[in-house]
């Protein structure tokens, strides 16, 4: 009987601390949404009232501006009187107007919205949410949008025309699940055969989030949650690791495993090098982490989402900084002057409390002072609060970069607050470089706002030798990308740097 109490009491836990975990995403995904929907309104209404804009190469460029100081906008457009499109900061004058035929969705509170409109840009193609107010629309940033799309089954829109589905076919969707989503009493949590419903819809707000979660998932999904809860309560500690681990490990699932690869020993970091345009000499590195499994390696974008789902964010970022500090200290020859080392955190991750310790304390074993670590952060991290606890860092002697800068995650008012030490620029403004696109003609301006805030300018994505002159010319002093060298292990990146500074001895 005491076994089956504590089986059904660790089933309940587990089931509530995975509702707690969709109402979360749930209340992310509705606050990116009210704060883009807002941002891109309140930039329509300003367009729509102030700018008397046309294709012009002068008015693109005026839009492109805009584009930098917004943080979920990745494209701005001109429509006709028949709201064909003419022209976009992306693609500048199309060859002739273009009317794709998709329908125009009035939502509740008064913008017109398009769904799934197909989109190409720097080489990516995508699904893209559009928000119009004739004679302009903008484009949603898609990973906005996408983080929007996967938080729940099913995210509905309220439209005057009724509910409908911006994520999933309605055609897939039981009419009884919509007819729960439609009634506000539905709201909240209700349990729902063998499974739970989470249906979220703030008031106020025209989006609804709704996801049904089977119990055979939750429990799959938390095996080792659940398994703790369970366990903890009926066997020893140490018996409990010797039994349930190797069952772990051999879930499908990398979410499952991550807890248990993300220590020393898995994580493998590979280096690339940031040079100084000038000399092409190197000037520091950014460390890249990989996850090692028996003989497979997983990539950052197979890590980063199972860290994600598993909180783990703080754990891996201490890991891979301490062990990047530990190598370099180690085996990088003297150098004459600070060495960079850029190390990709979370947003969560950033608590100084916890942070600056851990990297005090491996900087001070690796005995060196030439080694200047510098944290970058990523994509649309940017916020009053973060920005209040990296300040401590620098406080402390720590660098601060800001990653992808101008394509509307960094918003230049956060920037400008922050007063970062580097500004790596996203590499679409450099794929545009030869050719002379809109996008790369904004490099002299993101050129200004660096020598206003005093900060580093870096181009990423160097992908053609050419390019190196271009920016060179354009006032970019660093940069690291392909077409200077690829992230590589420690043994090569020490090989390479004796090749490229051979004075070191």
């Amino acid at each position: 009987m005491t076994i089956i109490v504590l089986l059904l009491a660790s089933a309940v836990a587990t089931i509530w601390i995975d509702r707690n975990q969709v109402s979360q995403r749930h209340k992310d995904a509705i606050e990116i949404f009210r704060v883009s929907t807002t941002e891109s309104v309140e930039l329509l209404e300003h367009l729509h009232q102030h700018d008397a804009l046309d294709c012009t190469a002068d008015a693109l460029m005026h839009l492109n501006t805009h584009l930098l100081m917004s943080r979920y906008i990745r494209e701005i457009g001109v429509l006709d009187e028949e709201r064909r499109l003419l022209c976009t900061t992306s693609l500048g004058l199309l060859p002739q107007p273009y009317k794709g035929g998709h329908r125009v969705y009035q939502t509740r509170a008064g913008f017109e919205l398009l769904n799934n409109v197909p989109l190409a840009m720097a080489d990516t193609e995508f699904l893209a949410v559009i928000i119009q107010l004739p004679p302009f629309n903008v484009v949603l940033s898609r990973y906005a949008t996408g983080d929007i799309f996967a938080s729940a089954d099913v995210v509905w829109l309220h439209t005057t025309d009724g509910l409908i589905s911006l994520n999933v076919s309605e055609s897939n969707i039981a009419s009884a699940r919509r007819e729960r989503a439609a009634q506000p009493a539905n709201v909240g949590f209700r349990l729902h055969g063998m499974s739970y419903e989470l249906i979220t819809s703030p008031e106020g707000q025209d989006l609804v989030l709704q996801t049904e979660r089977s119990f055979l998932t939750v429990f799959q999904e938390n095996a080792s949650l659940f398994t703790f809860l369970l366990g903890a309560s009926i066997l020893v500690g140490t018996l409990v690791t010797g039994a349930l681990a190797p069952q772990l490990r051999q879930l499908a699932d990398l979410r499952h495993r991550i807890a248990y690869l993300c220590n020393d020993e898995n994580i493998k970091l590979v280096y690339q090098p940031i040079f100084d345009l000038g000399t092409l000499r190197p000037v520091g590195c950014e460390v890249l982490a990989r996850l090692k499994e028996g003989s497979k390696l997983w990539e950052p974008e197979h890590i980063i989402p199972a860290i994600q789902a598993a909180g783990l964010h703080a754990q891996f970022d201490k890991v891979v900084a301490a062990k990047a500090i530990r190598e370099l200290g180690l085996a990088l020859p003297p150098w004459d002057e600070m060495f960079i080392v850029a190390l990709n955190c979370f947003p969560e991750s950033i608590d100084p409390d916890t942070l600056i310790p851990e990297l005090s304390r491996a900087l001070q074993t690796a005995s060196r002072n030439d080694l200047q670590v510098c944290i970058e952060i990523t994509e649309h991290s940017l916020s009053s609060d973060l920005i209040s606890e990296v300040q401590q860092l620098r406080e402390q002697g720590f660098w601060i970069a800001v990653d992808d800068f101008g394509i509307g995650y960094s918003n230049l008012k956060a920037v400008t607050a922050l007063s970062p030490d580097l500004l790596k620029i996203d590499r679409s403004f450099i794929h545009d470089l030869e050719d002379e696109g809109l996008r790369s003609n904004l490099i002299p301006d993101m050129v200004n706002i660096a020598s206003v805030i005093d900060a580093r300018l870096v181009a990423e994505g160097i992908e053609q030798v050419g390019q190196v002159q271009l920016l060179k010319a354009a006032g970019v002093p660093y940069g690291q990308g392909y077409a200077l060298a690829r992230p590589m292990p420690l043994s090569d990146f020490l090989a390479f740097l004796l090749q490229h500074r051979p004075g070191l001895c």
